[in-house]
């Protein structure tokens, strides 16, 4: 797979999974019975949407032109751009009804670096399998 290709499908990929976190965290089909979603622990739907999230950027990031130029600047833009939308995303629920926590803002960022982390030997072992 060439890398404008990969890089489009992690665009699209970013798109839906933050499209997916704000559908569960701020609306009525995000909650059961138990006020989380699908009926999950709320910390592991938390964790496992931002990892996603956070996978999905590695995959951007690793065939990204601007990360080859400025690596840390580009990797500094990304964390703090989701450290900023979960914070944003938990300071949103109040007003649908839902309570902020600090504690789900930690577990969406454990969760961003995981899917980061995890991106990498991912890629690696598409590649290597690929050839």
């Amino acid at each position: 797979m060439s890398r404008p290709v990969l890089r489009a499908w992690a665009k699209a990929a970013i798109a839906l999974t933050v499209a997916a976190i704000l559908l569960l965290t701020l609306t009525p089909a995000g909650t059961s019975e138990h006020g989380c979603a699908l009926g999950l622990p709320c910390a592991l739907g938390h964790l496992g949407s931002f990892a996603v999230l956070g996978a999905s950027l590695g995959v951007w990031f690793a065939t990204s032109d601007a990360a080859r130029r400025s690596p840390r600047r580009v990797l500094f833009a990304i964390v703090f751009a989701v450290w900023l939308f979960a914070a944003l995303d938990e300071m949103a629920q109040r007003y649908v009804g839902r309570d902020p926590s600090a504690e789900d803002w930690a577990v969406d960022m454990v969760g961003l670096v995981i899917g980061l982390l995890g991106s990498g030997p991912a890629l690696r072992l598409l590649f290597s399998r690929s050839r």
